[in-house]
């Protein structure tokens, strides 16, 4: 359950839980309120979460304020972020959700309606309990430092359009965007403001309850100790906000400076020098730092590093450093969370982030080593750190898969799906496991919805097609198939397994163009073939076909020419 305050010495006490990390804030007038852009409340309730359609309403809205003029600003064309955000400083709904560097900002948007608003006797009048539980307000803390999760807009990133920031990553998840906009306005500088957005839901580190009761007197401590008013948070002119901008001294990094270094550059995708940094925190130079990292911050570099080591196609030995440091920094935080055991609630946020730590461990393992077993293992303990953990459940079930155990496998799909229902990767993995098991029925229910949640992933419209094709349901697989191609026009995959089809049909042509583009999009369609069917002969027993020399040839590898032209 979310911590409850009343006081601002007992929010101080909850937000000092927060020292360990990068974290940002966002407060919110009412505790119902969920962590969601402005754009989803416009949506239909049971579209809020789909990507595509966030994405769309995005799109909708900057063509509409561009086809009207409004994407100028002091005589410059807006690229689709900054016009966003200019859109919403007129209050215009958008996919950006704001958040604060500054607990106290977060607390004070928190307190402000109900405080500022509601009078003595309307206050007398709600004497309900639902009445006034539905006026608590709430806090959340949302760590942002997971390179891997999270991504900083640059300068060249700022020029995308907003599509972009709506594609999935190479792991089949959409990443997050954390924008601290460089031309910021008054009320941006004020509230110290960062949006984040993306495809993703973003997940909170921890909730504090602000009790209705105590609001005004909040306002008024704020206002006194720190002058969080009205006036300051929403600023009139430039030199109201020249009040509040803020000259950080240069001092000599400490481990957290250096940590801190090391998160941003690897946001960025320089992961050298990021491997720089997070070495300098786990062992630092006698020179480089004032005083020694504490067992936390320590623990944050080995993870840090670990992921940093890994990058994109790692060697072996980089892989075996990444592991030694996952390693590492699950033991220095077991160590912490033994330490603090009278403290519940930094004791489950400290397992949620052994969790993590452990699934990083576990996909090196299982993706980088082909060590399933030791994956599994590593999986299993992060379920146990934290049971409602869905995506664990989903990676333990893609290795159950791999090293043949189906049943538990869907056992783990499903429980990944009872967790989170809009959970896409794990409607398709289970999938996958149905059609190892040929239980082809099951395994288009969940291809099909996964295109509900994600209807823009080509890889869902070939996998579906394939399962019809398997189910002899060869008119839908060829719709999927062609919906997949018109998705992406170079999908090798889609056009190899269409030309199949075809095969089967008996429509040789047809067939003979889908295989020659899936080859001319560099994909080695007689390795593919013989993977799948063995043979020609083999194929043509089990489709009842006999091909003609020239398909044959492609599908043996024999042809030595593949272009269409």
């Amino acid at each position: 359950m979310p911590g409850r305050v009343r006081t601002l010495s007992g929010f101080l006490r909850w937000a000092e839980q927060f020292n360990d990390g990068q974290y940002l804030f966002r407060g919110v007038r009412k505790k119902s309120y969920k962590i969601e852009a402005g754009a989803c409340r416009r949506l239909p309730k049971a579209d809020r979460y789909n990507p595509a359609k966030l994405l769309k309403i995005n799109q909708e809205l900057i063509d509409k304020a561009r086809l009207l003029g409004h994407d100028q600003l002091n005589g410059e064309r807006l690229s689709d972020l900054p016009l966003l955000a200019e859109l919403q400083h007129f209050r215009a709904a958008t996919c950006l959700i704001d958040f604060t560097r500054n607990a106290l900002i977060a607390l004070w948007f928190a307190c402000e309606q109900i405080a500022t608003t509601e009078s003595q006797e309307q206050k007398k009048k709600t004497d309900s309990k639902d009445k006034v539980e539905e006026t608590d307000g709430k806090v959340y803390a949302v760590r942002i430092d997971d390179p891997a999760r999270f991504r900083t807009i640059t300068s060249e990133l700022l020029e995308k359009d907003i599509d972009h920031f709506f594609r999935v990553d190479g792991n089949g998840r959409y990443p997050l965007y954390q924008w601290q906009p460089k031309l910021q306005n008054n009320r941006i500088i004020a509230q110290q403001s960062v949006f984040i957005f993306g495809g993703a839901k973003i997940e909170a580190a921890d909730e504090c309850i602000i009790s209705r009761g105590a609001k005004e007197n909040l306002l008024k401590i704020l206002d006194k100790l720190v002058g969080l008013t009205d006036a300051t948070i929403y600023p009139d002119s430039d030199g109201f906000a020249r009040l509040h901008v803020q000259n950080n001294p240069d001092f000599e990094p400490d481990p957290q400076g250096y940590l801190q270094r090391g998160i941003e550059v690897h946001q960025k995708g320089e992961r050298e020098e990021a491997i720089t940094h997070y070495t300098t925190v786990i062992s630092p130079l006698p020179d480089e730092t004032a005083q020694p990292p504490d067992k936390d911050i320590l623990s944050w570099g080995h993870h840090h590093r670990g992921i940093a080591y890994l990058g994109e196609e790692p060697s072996d030995s980089a892989v075996d450093l990444a592991i030694e440091d996952f390693t590492e920094a699950i033991q220095l935080k077991t160590e912490i969370i033994e330490s603090v055991p009278e403290n519940p609630a930094r004791t489950r946020r400290l397992k949620r982030e052994l969790a993590r730590t452990y699934i990083y461990r576990g996909a090196a393992r299982y993706w980088q080593k082909g060590d399933f077993d030791g994956a599994i293992t590593d999986y299993t303990r992060a379920i146990e750190l934290d049971p409602e953990y869905a995506e664990a459940y989903n990676y333990r079930g893609f290795a159950h898969l791999n090293n043949g155990d189906i049943d538990k496998a869907i056992a783990d799909y499903v429980k990944a799906t009872d967790i989170d229902q809009e959970l896409t990767e794990a409607y398709k993995d289970r999938a996958t496991a149905y059609l190892a098991n040929s239980d082809f029925d099951k395994a288009i229910a969940d291809y099909t919805k996964a295109i509900q949640l994600d209807p823009d992933d080509t890889n869902i419209y070939n996998y579906r097609g394939f399962a019809y094709f398997r189910n002899s349901e060869v008119d839908k697989a060829i719709d999927d198939l062609s919906i997949a191609i018109q998705l992406k026009p170079d999908s090798a995959g889609a056009y190899y397994t269409r030309g199949i089809v075809q095969l089967s049909l008996q429509n040789w042509e047809e067939a003979k163009t889908d295989l020659k583009t899936a080859a001319n999009n560099q994909l080695d369609v007689a390795t593919e073939f013989q993977q799948s069917y063995g043979s020609v002969e083999d194929f043509e027993r089990g489709m009842d076909v006999e091909l003609p020399v020239d398909i044959a040839s492609i599908l043996t590898g024999e042809s030595t020419s593949t272009n269409i032209l």
